[in-house]
């Protein structure tokens, strides 16, 4: 059994309990794949406090750089000095790109979560199938539909609250 099998093994009475909460097993299914969706979000966003908080002090350094550069950029510019308004900028672009993808990596942190859940739910409940209506083409869908839609509104229902939350409101602020 390789490491991710294993905890997936040691945490699966603790993501099964939800689902067993009700007897009427299509109850239980929605309302366990509607927590598993909420602690998706939430275990994703206490990720992303963590990781802020660890890269707290390089994000605005470099997001400092940044703006120096820019600045140093625009001056070269009204100066006339074509030479070297090229190369600073090239160096703003440069700080500028290392900021963007440190911001996406940790925007990214986020999501594994959901990604967890979704492979945890396929070792769960890879046959169960919701067969829609026949207006709707008697299309049948899997477990990830229901559970990313619901993933995708705790997100953005997360997103207008986490202000609110002390640990993570200043995981939303730049790093100036």
């Amino acid at each position: 059994m390789n490491p991710v099998e294993r905890l997936m093994a040691s945490i699966d009475p603790i993501l099964i309990a939800p689902y067993r909460m009700f007897e009427d097993p299509m109850l239980g299914w929605w309302f366990g794949t509607t927590v598993l969706a909420f602690w998706a979000v939430l275990v994703g966003e206490l990720t992303l406090a963590v990781v802020y908080r660890i890269n707290r002090k390089p994000m605005a350094a470099n997001w400092n750089k940044t703006m120096y550069y820019h600045e140093q950029s625009l001056k070269a510019k009204q100066a006339g000095d074509e030479d070297a308004y090229k190369g600073i900028n090239k160096l703003a672009n440069e700080a500028y790109g290392k900021s963007f993808f440190l911001f996406i990596a940790m925007g990214m942190a986020t999501l594994w979560p959901a990604f967890f859940a979704a492979a945890w739910l396929n070792l769960r409940f890879a046959d169960f199938l919701f067969k829609l209506p026949g207006w709707a083409g008697g299309l049948e869908l899997n477990f990830v539909t229901p559970f990313v839609v619901l993933y995708i509104a705790f997100r953005i229902f997360f997103s207008k609250i986490k202000h609110f939350i002390p640990f993570l409101n200043r995981s939303v602020q730049s790093p100036q």
